[in-house]
């Protein structure tokens, strides 16, 4: 019973210790890669065309609002260097076309951030796309086992060597 006992408890232990040596073969064999999503879409030149486009779209969105915020502050001027001159009731219409105006900016205003929120992220959906796509190519052809993304993976340190955000920059481009 005592030989059994040894037995089992001698097997256990080689048991432990294959799949310990085991674990650290695989884990040494694994590829591992890194990257940095925000560097990728800093630097790649398809990505930069991407914001010029959303840049040209944010400026023509924000023209009826700079059109309207102008004619607001010349209703102002004209309040306020000739409000004492003219008679009350052109007095009251101006205020009035003030007050409408502000109400008017401010709904524009709020129209308008959201619309650049909007593209903002139509953008980003696009931009983690393709970048998705990019490192899903880079991996099944180099044999990654994994890849992180840099900050949101909670990296603390990797060495230069499996950071492949470079590799990702050159095929967007």
């Amino acid at each position: 019973m005592l030989m059994k006992k040894g037995i089992i408890c001698v097997a256990s232990v080689c048991f432990c210790l294959l799949t310990l040596c085991a674990t650290q073969l695989y884990a040494q064999a694994a590829k591992i890669g890194v990257f940095e999503v925000q560097k990728v879409m800093r630097e790649s030149k398809t990505f930069e065309g991407y914001r010029q486009d959303l840049l040209k779209q944010i400026e023509a969105k924000r023209k009826p609002l700079r059109d309207r915020e102008e004619s607001a502050k010349a209703t102002e001027e004209k309040l306020r260097k000739e409000g004492e001159k003219l008679p009350v009731n052109e007095r009251r219409a101006l205020e009035e076309r003030l007050a409408n105006d502000a109400r008017d900016i401010r709904r524009l205003r709020e129209d308008f951030e959201i619309e650049v929120r909007k593209l903002d992220t139509q953008l980003a959906q696009k931009a983690l796309g393709m970048i998705s796509g990019v490192v899903k190519n880079i991996g099944e052809r180099e044999g990654y086992t994994v890849i992180f993304e840099k900050s949101a993976a909670g990296v603390a340190y990797f060495k230069d060597t499996v950071d492949i955000t470079g590799k990702i920059i050159q095929q967007i481009k």
